[in-house]
């Protein structure tokens, strides 16, 4: 777990300044280095549900869901970046008929897959801290198709992949010490992609864990040695 945060860590800083031609990787590591140092940067885990929103709630039912991303703290630590990959995963009832299927498909499994880059807010209350962000991003929807081979007496089940943008809002409320905080949140989510018809939006449910990712700077440290 810990490479997977460093090697997320490092394709932010790297996308960030890749417009800067003269800027070295060696810098861009050392930036990311004194940052870490700094304790500005947490992992964020969660679990939760999220739940469809409207017409789409007769072909969705939530299962289980889960996020990681990073929190990124500005210098005065009340604003802060929020990259995220989200997986959703729900129960699905197809309603209308697809066009390249003879057969409708029920009781299946849809999975979506969302990144996202939020900017946010937070108010320190103590050792409570509400927060809010904005953001968007894009991902993967997966729908469940089927046909049936009579002759050999199979059922053969497919995903029919689409991309979709997204925005996405969330709120909540976190405690815990500096360097790690129990949180709970709250999140709306609007694709630009539609499910059988129906605009896609969804309301989440999580909590989770965020942990200061300060002792990667010393990884950081051991790659600019080599």
């Amino acid at each position: 777990m810990k490479n997977r945060y460093l090697i997320l860590f490092s394709i932010l800083f790297i996308a960030s300044t890749g417009a800067t031609k003269a800027q070295s990787v060696d810098s861009i590591l050392g930036m990311g280095q004194e940052i870490l140092q700094k304790e500005r940067i947490f992992s964020v885990k969660g679990i939760g549900m999220a739940f469809p929103i409207g017409g789409v709630s007769d072909v969705l039912r939530p299962r289980f869901s889960s996020s990681i991303g990073l929190q990124i703290l500005a210098k005065n630590r009340k604003h802060f970046l929020y990259p995220s990959l989200d997986y959703l995963n729900y129960k699905y009832d197809q309603i209308n008929l697809d066009p390249d299927y003879d057969y409708i498909t029920k009781n299946a499994n849809a999975t979506f897959y969302m990144g996202s880059i939020a900017y946010g807010y937070m108010k320190n209350i103590k050792k409570f801290r509400i927060f809010g962000s904005a953001g968007v991003g894009g991902g993967i929807v997966n729908e469940p198709r089927s046909r049936i081979d009579v002759e050999a007496g199979e059922v053969n089940y497919r995903n029919k992949s689409s991309l979709s943008g997204i925005i996405k809002l969330n709120t909540g409320l976190d405690y815990g010490a500096r360097r790690f905080k129990f949180f709970a949140e709250l999140s709306y989510m609007q694709n630009t992609k539609k499910i059988q018809g129906h605009n896609l939006q969804t309301f989440a449910v999580n909590i989770g864990t965020k942990t200061n990712l300060f002792r990667l700077a010393k990884s950081i440290d051991g790659i600019r040695k080599k």
